[in-house]
């Protein structure tokens, strides 16, 4: 393998790291975001609140940052499209933060789903990352 293909399939596999690493991010930051939503419920205060919405946002930039990885890493179709839709429904998910009532209810129900495709992904990334790395030259 030329220098320059070797140097590429080297900047994949670590954008697919990268994947990897964003994507265990997304699982952590929503089991958080359950835990300062739950201490608000239970009279933790506002303050609990606000990091939940903080804490919010960070995960979603993380989403959108995981299908620039997915992309970067050239990732099978399969895992691309995880990526795009963890990316669409995260970012249906933060709109329904603002919603009222029943269609209020959905912003839950959403993080779930986000939880599921980045659990999804992650299940996905370690075996192909265990995988033996390219041979420089070869």
């Amino acid at each position: 393998m030329p220098a320059h293909g070797h140097a590429l399939a080297t900047f994949r596999r670590g954008a697919g790291w990268v994947h990897l690493a964003l994507a265990a991010l997304v699982v952590a930051g929503v089991c958080v975001q359950v835990y300062l939503i739950g201490a608000y419920f239970f009279g933790a205060g506002s303050g609990a609140l606000d990091a939940h919405k903080s804490a919010g946002f960070i995960v979603h930039g993380i989403e959108l940052a995981i299908l620039v990885a997915a992309l970067a890493a050239w990732l099978p179709w399969l895992d691309l499209g995880l990526s795009l839709a963890l990316a669409v429904i995260g970012t249906v998910q933060v709109a329904l933060a603002d919603a009222h009532r029943w269609v209020g209810g959905l912003h839950p129900l959403f993080a779930l789903l986000v939880l599921g495709l980045a659990g999804g992904l992650v299940r996905r990334d370690v075996p192909r990352l265990r995988g033996p790395a390219p041979a420089p030259g070869g």
